[in-house]
């Protein structure tokens, strides 16, 4: 037996890829969190470092302007030259990254100030910044990072000026950090070349461990593959001393086992297969639990499935569509055969199985009873005999049962009469007449089929005419009204005139046969619609039979057109009948090439369709 190994096999779904991207992965996780962790301590660090330098740098600022600014007073003269002093002071102020230096007095007015960056003079101008207004009424110092419209990143400190704990002024410093960011991304890709590199090398580092391992399996793995092909051969090149290694060994030892069993089962496998093959009826081999092992041509033509479909390994009852019984064990309790259909209605086919255990010469060594190795199934097509026998006991059934009752009756009416009933003028007439009754409906029985056998052998002969069918259903309603008065009778019938090339007569009784049954299941006064259309673009007349009486089951729907079917039996039987008339209507219909169907719903009525080829005939003049 072969197995369905893949002779190629991607890349990508092999365990050597799957071995290189678990190693890649942990490697570039781990070198993503180590760099993580790395730039964000240095970015935290640098930042850091450059507000503490700052922030000491403005320590002594603050000392020096705040003994200049106490001494302030009312001396215009003293305070231009003081704050001549503090504006050398601030001027002084050493910074690489200084931007802007404000020195802001208790009315927040600017009476200091360094611009690195613009010619513009903020001294004499009152300051509006929120942190130096916070500054001023809180007293602590303040830092933000404020971006401008460039995205440009800066750090603004307010720190306020204190005298014996009173705030005198504010100092605020805006500070460029674009070095401060600059040098931390120079780090984030130093890191990035750093790690890609780090990958390249992991990669390389992991293709060649990942081919090391994965170089025996795959070894084994076309061992395995020849072994499926039928080659026995010992694996070479595994000489390691490790699990695999181990494997390696007990892997040969098992394919000269198997080499040894092979030839012997092949041997006896394919003597058995040229006698079983042979064999015209289906034969199937199973093991103990159920399972195909063996299966014949002749069982796969039977079970009709597709060409490629596998058998071997399959539960015999699922392949069978056995499903009343869990096991093979269980039928052989019940009965020693059974009969299966394949297939639905017209193309079902009847096989016949018999089931037979296959018991081994000895013991089971463990239980001490005889040991169950399996069973067969054989199976006969008896689809021809037993639809034969099915239909000759169904048609003798029936019309025995349809003869029975009205010979019992006529029988017990002419026992009466003989005993005297005759000679009473009122019951004898009764009687007599009820006898005559029983005997046209067996007459017409026995005629109704002596025409559906001569419809089935092809021997019935049509006397086909063109007729108009629109004046054929005038003339079968007006009859109909005239002899049941308390129905109401509506015709619709189209403006032109619709011919159909059939035979009249037994058109006329297909229609007799449909309204009669409307009219006996319809109560009393209900319409009874029969309405005409033609469908020119097919060439096909539609004629419909509606009744609002009683109606049919849906589960019986389909089966109204059965000979002798009847819904209700004993609703049919006090209305007489003999459950042919639609199924007669039936053989007439499509021996004239035409269609008939019904819908209905009970309790609502029912509509009866006719559907006939039809023409439609022009006057040679128009």
């Amino acid at each position: 037996m072969k197995f369905p190994f893949k002779k190629t096999r991607r890349w990508f779904s092999s365990i050597r890829f799957k071995f290189v991207i678990v190693y890649v992965l942990v490697n570039i996780i781990s070198l993503q969190l180590i760099g993580l962790y790395f730039t964000t301590q240095f970015k935290a660090k640098n930042i850091s470092k450059f507000q503490t330098t700052i922030i000491e740098q403005e320590k002594k600022l603050n000392y020096n302007i705040m003994e200049e600014m106490v001494k302030l007073s009312s001396d215009m003269e003293n305070n231009k030259a003081i704050e001549s002093n503090i504006n050398k002071t601030v001027s002084e102020f050493s910074s690489n990254d200084l931007v802007l230096l404000n020195v802001i007095d208790s009315s927040m007015q600017i009476i200091a100030s360094a611009n690195t960056n613009s010619s513009e003079s903020y001294v004499g101008k009152r300051s509006v910044d929120p942190i130096v207004e916070e500054a001023m009424r809180s007293g602590q110092s303040i830092g933000k990072n404020q971006t401008d419209e460039s995205g440009r990143i800066y750090w603004t400190y307010a720190n306020p000026i204190k005298a014996d704990n009173r705030i005198i002024g504010v100092i605020y410093i805006m500070s460029d950090m674009a070095n401060v960011y600059s040098d931390s991304n120079e780090v984030t890709k130093i890191f990035i070349y750093a790690t890609s590199l780090s990958i390249l090398i992991v990669t390389f580092i992991g293709l060649f461990a990942a081919k090391t391992i994965t170089k025996s399996i795959e070894r084994m793995s076309n061992q395995v593959r020849k072994m499926s092909e039928g080659n026995y051969e010992e694996i070479q090149g595994v000489t390691s001393k490790d699990e695999i290694g181990d494997l390696a060994v007990a892997f040969n030892q098992m394919s000269n086992k198997i080499k040894e069993e092979q030839l012997i089962t092949e041997s006896e496998r394919r003597k058995l297969s040229t006698i079983i093959n042979s064999m015209k009826d289906g034969i199937i081999s199973t093991d103990s639990s159920g399972r195909i092992i063996l299966i014949n041509d002749s069982a796969k033509e039977m079970l009709n499935k597709e060409e490629d479909f596998i058998y071997i390994g399959e539960h015999a009852l699922d392949i069978l569509n056995i499903n009343e019984y869990r096991s093979i064990r269980s039928i052989l309790e019940a009965e020693d055969s059974m009969v299966i259909s394949i297939g639905q209605d017209e193309e079902e086919l009847l096989y016949r199985l018999e089931f037979t255990e296959v018991i081994s010469d000895g013991l089971d060594d463990y239980y001490g009873v005889t040991k169950l190795d399996g069973y067969i199934i054989v199976i006969y097509d008896v689809t021809e005999n037993e639809r034969q026998e099915k239909e000759r006991r169904e048609f003798v059934s029936t019309v025995s049962h349809e003869l029975r009752t009205p010979l019992t009756t006529m029988n017990s009416y002419v026992e009466a009469l003989e005993e005297g009933v005759l000679d009473d003028k009122e019951l004898a007439p009764v009687f007599i007449n009820t006898i005559h009754k029983e005997t046209n409906r067996m007459i017409r029985m026995v005629n109704e089929l002596l025409q559906l056998g001569k419809i089935d052998i092809k021997e019935e002969h049509f006397d086909k005419d063109l007729f108009d069918i629109n004046k054929l259903m005038e003339r079968i309603v007006e009859r109909f009204q005239l002899t049941h008065t308390d129905k109401n009778f509506i015709l619709h019938l189209p403006n032109e005139a619709i011919f159909v090339d059939g035979d009249h007569d037994k058109i006329t009784q297909v229609f007799d046969n449909i309204i009669n049954n409307a009219v006996k299941y319809s109560p009393y006064g209900k319409n009874i619609t029969v309405r005409v259309r033609q469908n020119y673009n097919h060439n096909r007349v539609s004629i419909s039979i509606k009744d609002e009486g009683i109606g049919i089951p849906i589960t019986h729907i389909d089966k109204i057109f059965n000979r002798f079917y009847r819904v209700d039996k004993s609703r049919q039987r006090t209305m007489g009948g003999t459950g042919l008339g639609l199924a007669l209507a039936k053989s007439i219909v499509e021996g004239h090439k035409g269609k008939i169907w019904a819908q209905s719903r009970e309790g609502y009525g029912t509509i009866i369709f006719v559907m006939l080829p039809s023409e439609k005939l022009y006057d040679e003049w128009e």
